[in-house]
């Protein structure tokens, strides 16, 4: 079977539009078209848009800026105050359990030291700051040692949910006569363990080891060595053995009864440390 050319029947006007071009093309080469015989030249390829690599955190940003920037005034305001105090709250939350704590002594066992308006205002309580730190806090401080006279604050044996405060009165080794509800006359504090007590002088108004025994130092949480209010002063251990209250030598020479209870260092133990 014979192929047979194709053509093409052109009307009078765009045989002459054709003609007209062939004319005016040097060679009578119609643009687009390749020369008889010639070999074929590529057309040149059309670029498009170049693909980058997928970057999801860049689009997540961006599209996050963009919805930012939709909000109102007063939502960016106060997105920009969450993001200046989102830093804080770990490091307040560190601060308090590791190093400060301010906390509120409720109750009369540890009058008239603490609370001293308890008698007249039951309402009122003192807010003391408490030291967390187990470890050295200065750097000419060697080791820091429980001593009698410390006021502590300690997870009570009696209910492990509940911070108490009282004194250090013995330490281990001491022998100390104990009071009621003490089912013992007298009590050797182990090693390892203390004697706390309130400074009340009635028994009955505090909940300390002669209720529940000597408290192991791994009960205790802090020091307290300072009062914020209503009354603000430094607390010095010091005075307890010098018969001190808040600094001034006292009359009645505070609290003697109860350091004549404690016989020091009855059986030789080490003393605790913090760090």
């Amino acid at each position: 079977m014979v192929n047979q050319p194709n053509f093409r029947i052109l009307s009078p006007n765009a045989a002459k539009n054709l003609a007209q071009k062939k004319k005016s093309v040097p060679g009578g080469i119609v643009p687009g078209q390749q020369t008889p015989g010639a070999p074929l030249t590529p057309e040149p390829s059309i670029q498009g848009p170049k693909l980058t690599p997928n970057r999801p955190f860049s689009t997540f940003f961006s599209n996050l800026r963009q919805r930012y920037a939709a909000l109102p005034r007063p939502v960016q305001r106060t997105c920009r105050g969450l993001r200046i105090l989102a830093p804080l709250v770990p490091i307040s939350l560190f601060f308090s359990e590791h190093v400060m704590q301010v906390m509120w002594v409720r109750g009369p066992s540890m009058t008239p030291y603490l609370n001293e308006e308890y008698p007249e205002n039951h309402t009122k309580s003192d807010m003391v700051l408490v030291s967390m730190m187990p470890s050295r806090v200065w750097p000419w401080e060697q080791t820091r040692r429980l001593e009698r006279g410390m006021v502590v604050t300690f997870r009570s044996p009696a209910n492990s949910s509940h911070i108490a405060i009282k004194r250090v009165v013995g330490l281990p080794g001491d022998r100390v006569i104990t009071r009621k509800p003490c089912m013992k006359e007298s009590q050797i504090v182990p090693f390892n363990h203390v004697w706390l007590e309130g400074d009340a002088s009635d028994p009955d108004r505090t909940l300390d080891s002669n209720t529940y025994g000597p408290v192991s130092i791994s009960l205790l949480t802090g020091r307290v060595f300072a009062i914020l209010g209503p009354r603000m002063r430094w607390l010095n251990w010091t005075d307890w053995e010098a018969g001190k209250l808040d600094g001034v030598s006292d009359e009645n020479n505070y609290r003697q009864a109860t350091r004549d209870r404690v016989v020091k260092e009855a059986v030789n133990m080490e003393s605790p440390r913090l760090d």
